[in-house]
């Protein structure tokens, strides 16, 4: 921490400290009835003082405001509003919150106005250990241009941190959003880096133009339902959008809008940008349902593969749409296709990287642009839609790619640009070829012809490929042409497998171009492994031909279809589908490995809800069958998916006291997703019934046991006043405070002296020496009064 000085209008000053309480006496105020805090040694009420300026920041018990110049501290002291948001303040000229423990702070930079300046996700230090906001690392393309957020909160349009985008979703409603005429609500979190979909017409020109996306989509009503945000999100400081009530679906769906700036032309898109999306996406990952990036489309296809790619074990949906004609023009396919897109990521068990296009949904690393002035602009000619949107919606589920990792979502942001596509045409002088193989070129995509056919008498190019493949380059084989794959059978094709060049399957250039990226970004993985890697079908990418599955029918379904004289193949669908749910329900629910693994081979899939929206692995984890949620879990069951209730597997298990399970499902990258006042009335619950097993699993799942009720009570104050020692015993190992004060202004410790509950005294007693002999407990007092 750095010295800080406070001073008066008349030109006293006194130093004051970030650990002390903030006080004002002794000091003379200015016309306004403020004082000014400055970490420089001049005052900056006098008028003939001069120094430089320097960055302040103000506390509270989780956030932050800074201010870049001190010369703004007298017009930002007389606005209190100004850090209304702040919970307690405190003043330090460092980063660093001494009232949040354990938190990272959300640093929000506010002009003279008193409104957030610019955005600063990704804070880096300068030499002075103060914030800046270029990039923590060197960006890998030198034509990037940084980005920074922005969200329209109606009036104006404000930077925000990407950490700050979970605030959007923890506002609270004003009615009762889970009444039982109510649909749950969905929440999807839309980013907008630019395109043809969010542009403006000026003068006959289409043109982008910062805030107009977000302004112009409060006014369709196809897109937002005003009277649905004004009943239920009226106290949100930033309040979402909402469509309204889709037929055939079972969530409503509410979004937010972040816009990057400067939006941008997708010709302009860079791996950087892939990378802050990426990122964005994994900081706001735990506080939405699905995401939706709204994107230009000349280079969207290779978006969508990078992020796919980039995106490792992804557990939701990301869908990225735009669109050929503006979404606020009267003729659009705009406003269709960002619906379709929010449906599907608010609604769908989809836990992939997709791209939706006039009406489909297609895998993002199987899209390709076919068409630069049609509507339906993007295809994916080598595998059929995910999803069509037609009366109904139609999800063909045993085509999503499940990553049978099971592992907590994360992202690889180490991608390597030096790579290259090559591709073969008659009569090719093989100093082109000799110069683009040349170092440091690292990974090649070589695009031949028909199903990878080399031209055989070409030795030359042939030595070139093989000396670049003994050097240590990767290449892999794709066709030219839009459909098919690389096949090995011809000699026109062995030949260069035989040298070592990699069989691209059907990947399209897009997708081969982007996971060779990913794959030399590895500098975990050894060359015999980036090679592997390569050939291995990662997210769905290629067709693998040696991994073909049987799959076989139940024998119950013919027999219940022909006791129905079913005889068409609807019919026999409709049943099968109607049947298998309940089946797969019940053998998680006896722990049935085996009979889920005969199941499995009959193609069903394991996703399907029942009348509650719960899953085989809802089931699977209430009744604590861990066999069964390890089997779930390898073959890509999802643990977000939210039933009726809102609750996923992992509170299922949590509620359940099935500690082995909420392990599992924690490893694979369940959270607790309620409200925190929730989870403390949950926890006070436990508490006040001694239920230390219950606790432990709430601590398992990652919750935070310090969490407080309604009444700010902390489980630890519960389980004094019902005189449950061991739950305090317990408590008290896991680090709840027992100075917490609630409403009442009691302590556990004041409860347990006030009742007189010797065994809990002395247990609090014993606890406290412990610490007290590692460090002295210092109470730091809150400032009741923000500004005075």
């Amino acid at each position: 921490s750095r010295a800080l000085l406070m001073h008066g209008s008349a030109g006293e000053s006194k130093n004051i400290s970030f650990s002390t309480p903030l006080t004002f006496d002794g000091l003379s105020r200015n016309s306004g009835g403020q004082v000014v805090i400055s970490s420089m040694l001049r005052n900056p009420l006098v008028r003939s003082a001069t120094s430089p300026s320097r960055r302040l920041f103000f506390h509270g018990a989780s956030d932050s405001a800074v201010i870049d110049d001190e010369d703004e501290m007298p017009s930002m002291m007389n606005r209190p509003e100004s850090f209304s948001s702040l919970s307690s303040l405190r003043l330090t000229a460092g980063m660093e919150n001494p009232l949040a423990k354990n938190q990272i702070p959300t640093i929000q930079q506010f002009d003279e106005n008193g409104r957030i300046r610019e955005d600063t996700s990704g804070i880096s230090e300068d030499d002075e250990g103060l914030p800046t906001t270029m990039l923590s690392r060197k960006p890998l393309d030198e034509s990037h241009m940084p980005k920074t957020l922005k969200i329209h909160d109606g009036s104006i349009m404000r930077n925000v941190s990407a950490t700050e985008l979970q605030e959007a979703k923890t506002c609270v409603a004003t009615s009762p959003i889970n009444a039982p005429s109510a649909l749950p609500e969905s929440r999807v979190l839309c980013l907008y880096t630019g395109g043809t979909i969010g542009m403006k017409s000026e003068d006959g020109v289409y043109s982008p133009k910062a805030g107009y996306l977000p302004q112009v989509l409060r006014t369709i009503p196809p897109l937002n339902d005003k009277k649905f945000i004004d009943q239920n999100f009226a106290n949100c400081l930033v309040k979402p959008y909402a469509l309204p009530p889709v037929r055939f679906t079972e969530k409503r769906v509410v979004y937010w809008i972040v816009e990057y700036e400067p939006l941008l032309d997708s010709c302009d898109m860079t791996f950087d940008d892939w990378i802050r999306i990426a990122s964005d996406i994994k900081k706001a990952y735990h506080n939405y349902d699905g995401f939706v990036v709204l994107h230009g489309t000349d280079t969207l296809a290779y978006t969508a593969s990078a992020l796919s790619f980039m995106m490792e074990n992804l557990g939701k949906p990301v869908i990225i749409t735009g669109s050929q004609i503006p979404v606020a023009e009267v003729r659009s396919d705009g406003m269709e296709n960002l619906i379709g897109a929010l449906v599907v990521a608010a609604n769908f068990d989809i836990p992939e990287v997709c791209v939706y296009f006039n009406n489909k949904l297609m895998r993002g690393n199987r899209t390709i642009k076919l068409d630069n002035a049609a509507l339906e602009a993007f295809d994916s000619p080598n595998m059929h839609p995910l999803a069509k949107m037609d009366i109904k919606i139609k999800v063909y589920y045993d085509s999503i790619f499940r990553n049978p990792n099971v592992n907590p979502f994360t992202v690889h942001d180490n991608l390597c640009r030096d790579v290259g596509l090559l591709r073969i045409f008659p009569s090719m002088s093989i100093e082109s070829v000799r110069a683009f193989l040349k170092p440091p070129t690292k990974g090649v995509i070589l695009q031949t012809f028909g199903a990878g056919n080399m031209p055989t008498r070409r030795k030359d190019i042939i030595e070139a490929l093989t000396e670049a493949i003994n050097r240590g380059c990767l290449i892999v084989n794709c066709s030219q042409c839009v459909k098919g794959q690389v096949d090995v059978n011809y000699a026109t094709g062995k030949v260069l497998y035989d040298i070592g060049v990699i069989p691209g399957s059907d990947m399209t250039s897009e997708a081969a171009m982007a996971k060779m990226c990913y794959v030399l970004g590895k500098d975990e993985w050894d060359h015999e492994t980036k090679r592997m890697m390569l050939q291995a079908n990662l997210r769905g990418e290629m067709t693998v031909t040696n991994q073909a599955v049987a799959m076989r029918e139940l024998d119950i379904i013919p027999h219940i279809a022909r006791c129905l004289r079913l005889s068409s193949g609807t019919e026999v669908q409709l049943i099968r589908d109607t049947i298998l749910p309940p089946l797969v329900c019940s053998a998680a629910k006896t722990n049935k490995v085996e009979i889920l693994k005969s199941i499995k081979e009959s193609g069903v899939n394991f996703s399907v809800c029942d009348y509650n929206l719960r899953t085989a692995l809802h089931v699977a984890a209430t009744s604590g069958n861990l066999e069964a949620v390890r089997y779930l879990l390898s073959i890509g069951a999802n643990v977000h998916v939210k039933d009726l209730f809102g609750y996923n597997p992992l509170l299922c298990a949590v509620k359940a006291k099935a500690l082995p399970c909420v392990v599992a499902l924690r490893d694979a990258g369940g959270i607790i997703d309620i409200p925190p006042y929730k989870l403390g009335v949950d926890l006070c619950l436990a508490a006040a019934h001694g239920d230390v097993e219950q606790l432990k699993c709430w601590e398992a799942a990652g919750s935070d046991l310090s969490a407080t009720d309604y009444d700010k009570r902390t489980a630890l104050h519960v389980a004094v006043t019902h005189n449950q020692p061991e739950a305090v015993r317990y408590l008290l190992e896991k680090g709840v405070d027992p100075y917490a004060v609630d409403e009442f202004g009691t302590t556990p410790f004041s409860e347990a002296k006030r009742k007189n509950y010797e065994a809990i005294l002395n247990e609090l007693k014993s606890t406290l020496e412990q610490k007290a002999n590692l460090t002295r407990r210092k109470p730091v007092p809150i400032i009741e009064n923000e500004v005075q």
